[in-house]
């Protein structure tokens, strides 16, 4: 079974020790998220980001590594600069997460990116932290945009998120009936309320893959941000071992499905 991380901030770590946590649990594959970001300020204001990190990444290990890329939503040029994201190797959608991004997500500043995510095909993550309301409506508004709901949808409150089980997987699954719609299966472990293997979390992963279908939801272990909760090793076991899961739900969350979504064929 083919294993694909959908969001690793490789950079914490470095490209050799990567490659080893991925080599010591199995994952084949990896997204990464340049975190804290590689950018510049141009004289107009704007910030541009760069990924000097991704792109050898990418060069050394073609097989093995793609990345995202985010952008100003100022940006003039937004519309050149989205269709530019694919021709480059390795790199495969765009992100929209940051504490600035929350901001212009809750005055639903985000039109003129998707616009442009819409009209080049680019897939677009999407951490919508507490600002569900301007989310839902960015989902009914650009039907013509692949959106991949980062973290679950889980709120911004990691000491109350083992309150939040339930309820944040209702929410999550009012955008099951939009087909454009997929999920991050990540920081998962975040809300369960049991020790390894995450018993609880599983039962409610199984309302979500009845709801969205197993090829809509993809895993993410961020485990260079999860180490306060959980190993990148737990994060995957609890689905791999769980018997809860089909063989065939499982092939499709832990990799087929990002290959799908992402467009990323198997080298």
């Amino acid at each position: 079974m083919e294993i694909v991380d959908s969001q690793v901030h490789a950079n914490q770590r470095g490209l050799d020790q990567s490659i080893a946590i991925m080599d010591a649990v199995g994952i084949n594959a990896a997204v990464i998220d340049v975190w804290p970001p590689e950018r510049q300020k141009l004289p107009s204001g704007i910030t541009r980001f760069t990924y000097q990190f991704a792109q050898e990444a990418v060069a050394r290990c073609p097989e093995r590594f793609a990345y995202l890329v985010r952008f100003d939503p100022n940006d003039p040029e937004i519309d050149d600069l989205m269709a530019q994201v694919r021709t480059a190797p390795g790199r495969i959608c765009a992100r929209i997460a940051s504490g600035l991004d929350m901001k212009v997500m809750r005055e639903r500043g985000h039109g003129r990116v998707l616009s442009a995510a819409g009209k080049h095909n680019v897939p677009m993550m999407i951490y919508p932290g507490d600002e569900h309301d301007a989310l839902m409506e960015y989902v009914r508004k650009f039907d013509n945009v692949q959106f991949i709901i980062d973290h679950v949808g889980m709120g911004v409150d990691r000491a109350s998120l083992p309150n939040q089980l339930e309820s944040t997987i209702e929410r999550l699954l009012s955008y099951a009936p939009y087909p454009h719609v997929a999920v991050k299966w990540g920081h998962a472990p975040r809300l369960s309320r049991q020790p390894f293997p995450y018993r609880d979390l599983i039962e409610q992963l199984r309302r979500v893959i009845d709801a969205f279908g197993p090829s809509r939801i993809m895993w993410a272990s961020d485990y260079t941000v999860t180490v306060d909760n959980h190993t990148c090793a737990e994060s995957l076991f609890c689905l791999r071992c769980t018997e809860r899961l089909s063989e065939s739900d499982k092939e499709w969350v832990l990799g087929k499905t990002a290959r799908q979504i992402l467009r990323w064929p198997r080298s």
